[in-house]
């Protein structure tokens, strides 16, 4: 199996955590943009293991570190969840408001020829339109952000100091 790297380079643990965060739990808006980015917006391979690769030119305080991505992770995760939720039920309201226009529709088409028939059928295609549109492009989308991010949880966390250039060509003689 492959395994693909991100590779996050930092200055110190500091640069990961939001900046009004005092007890520094909480990761910073630019690493999250960055790991949405590279990772959750784009297409995976599905046989793959990722390894979130942290180098820092001072040491951190692994668990703390850890602790803060695993958290931001499990929040993206829920609200990821709560989005799809959301998304299922105006997909099945917008179905059966659009199921009652269309019998609404029938119904009135066969004792009146108004324009107002035609209103209401109009209006029941657009719903069913919509259901159909939520069920086949935007689900999907968000579901494979969600599979995204459950197997970038489950992915290893390395950490690693960052060498001067001076010691990295030191290494290579």
């Amino acid at each position: 199996m492959a395994t693909k790297d991100f590779k996050l380079k930092i200055s110190e643990e500091s640069d990961l955590y939001c900046p009004f965060d005092p007890d520094q739990e909480i990761l910073s808006e630019e690493v999250i943009d960055y790991f949405t980015r590279v990772f959750l917006n784009k297409h995976r391979r599905l046989h793959e293991d990722y390894v979130i690769r942290i180098i820092s030119d001072t040491p951190v305080n692994e668990a703390r570190v850890k602790a803060a991505i695993q958290s931001e992770f499990d929040r993206q995760k829920d609200d990821l969840r709560f989005a799809l939720r959301r998304l299922w039920v105006k997909l099945f309201a917008l179905a059966a408001l659009g199921v009652a226009f269309l019998a609404l529709w029938l119904f009135l088409s066969s004792t009146l020829e108004t324009v107002g028939v035609e209103v209401v059928s109009i209006m029941g295609w657009v719903c069913v339109w919509e259901a159909t549109s939520i069920a086949v492009l935007q689900r999907p989308e968000l579901h494979r952000m969600l599979l995204n991010i459950e197997r970038l949880t489950g992915s290893e966390i390395v950490f690693q100091l960052a060498q001067d250039p001076a010691e990295a060509d030191a290494d290579r003689e």
